[in-house]
């Protein structure tokens, strides 16, 4: 006989367990999340490794723009079992390095090199008011120069993605405000950046003790006796107005946080959605641990050199000082990843970001609004198929369940 359940939740990563501590808190209890792992936490896991924190998704630091993801996460887990940090970020470029954003920074470079990049910078598309253009390598050449975008963005977001910027749409980076021409002018002139000028990120917290899985940890705690581990959703049958998943669990309304390739092939492969489908690409990401001695402050620091396999790496100590001395962690897209660099420790991300190929946006729409119609809702990273970090994704979970409750 079947379990029966008014909720049913794909996945027990952060949006699956923020959404089933929010039906929680406004008196939903039945709910059972199923997750094909042996345990939750997804991208937002941490380890101890040598007396290393690691979180094993890549970076994660606890930074929104929205009091109720801050209100909600502060409810679970106190702010005074964080550290707030200054962000310390840095651009290695072409031999040398500077702070982040690049555009306000190329003051640091050698005279010469800067001067290249600012006048290449003040000539871009945006600047001289030509149209935008409606892919990603076009995009970054209008909106930030030819000289940042072979140098910089181009090489970085090619390392990041495994895919041709040519190949990527615009809507995910379209909204960002004009670029500032004074603003630029005045870092160069004064030699130095304002602070709040900084795209995002400005500061951030991270927890005093054990890794960012503290937070996911605390938000989970109360929903984890409704966590069903190692139980990945195989076949999911539209049963009158709602879902019989794996054969033994009925439920009303299904909502999924994970990538939707997997759930529509349980769900019986409608042709329908195929070309849809194609057009949500997964990139892979892996992680590796590294012990390596260094005396700055730097949290972490972009890498655009495409003969360096790596495209980011992290200094753990210098976020999280419980960690052991001299550890670094380093993100490096599968596709470029070669085992034996000196690593103690490596993870594989088979999920770690959606890619934004051109015509991404309508395909999850198509595929959403299919499946919402039938009663089941993606939310968060994978459900949206976007670029959401975790405070977004608890965000979204919060919309969903306010539209699902009202």
């Amino acid at each position: 006989m079947s379990r029966k359940t008014k909720f049913l939740v794909i996945g027990a990563g952060i949006t699956g367990c923020a959404l089933a501590r929010l039906l929680q808190q406004r008196g939903e209890h039945d709910v059972i999340l199923l997750e094909a792992e042996a345990e939750p936490g997804g991208l937002c896991r941490s380890k101890q490794i040598r007396g290393h924190v690691l979180d094993i998704g890549g970076g994660r630091f606890l930074c929104t723009r929205y009091p109720e993801v801050y209100e909600f996460i502060f409810s679970h887990i106190p702010r005074e079992e964080f550290t707030h940090f200054e962000r310390v970020s840095k651009i290695a470029l072409e031999g040398e390095v500077i702070d982040y954003p690049i555009e306000f920074n190329l003051w640091q470079l050698s005279p010469e090199k800067g001067r290249a990049y600012l006048e290449s910078c003040l000539k871009a598309g945006e600047v001289d008011g030509r149209p935008q253009p409606s892919n990603f390598e076009e995009w970054i050449r209008w909106k930030l120069g030819d000289r940042i975008a072979d140098g910089y963005m181009l090489p970085y977001n090619r390392k990041i993605w495994g895919v041709e910027p040519e190949e990527m749409d615009i809507d995910w980076v379209s909204k960002l405000p004009r670029m500032d021409t004074a603003a630029i002018l005045a870092s160069w002139r004064e030699r130095g950046f304002d602070r709040g000028r900084m795209p995002s990120h400005q500061t951030f917290y991270y927890p005093r003790e054990g890794g960012f899985q503290r937070i996911f940890d605390a938000i989970a705690a109360p929903v984890r006796e409704k966590i069903w581990l190692g139980r990945p959703v195989t076949r999911l049958e539209h049963v009158g107005d709602g879902w019989r998943v794996n054969d033994e669990i009925d439920a009303e309304v299904v909502i999924n946080t994970a990538p939707w390739t997997k759930i529509h092939a349980a769900a019986g492969d409608d042709p329908s959605l195929r070309d849809a489908l194609a057009r949500l690409r997964i990139s892979s990401i892996v992680v590796s641990l590294h012990e390596e001695a260094y005396s700055h402050d730097w949290h972490w620091c972009y890498r655009p050199d495409e003969s360096t396999r790596f495209h980011r790496e992290f200094y753990i100590a210098n976020f999280a000082p419980h960690s052991a001395p001299g550890g670094v962690y380093r993100e490096t897209n599968a596709k470029r990843w070669l085992p034996g660099q000196g690593e103690i420790f490596s993870h594989l991300n088979e999920a770690a970001y959606p890619i934004p190929v051109r015509g991404h946006a309508a395909a999850i729409r198509a595929v959403r609004e299919y499946y919402a119609a039938r009663k089941m809702y993606g939310v968060g990273r994978w459900g949206q198929h976007a670029y959401h970090n975790s405070d977004v994704c608890i965000r979204e979970a919060m919309h969903l369940v306010d539209a699902l409750l009202s």
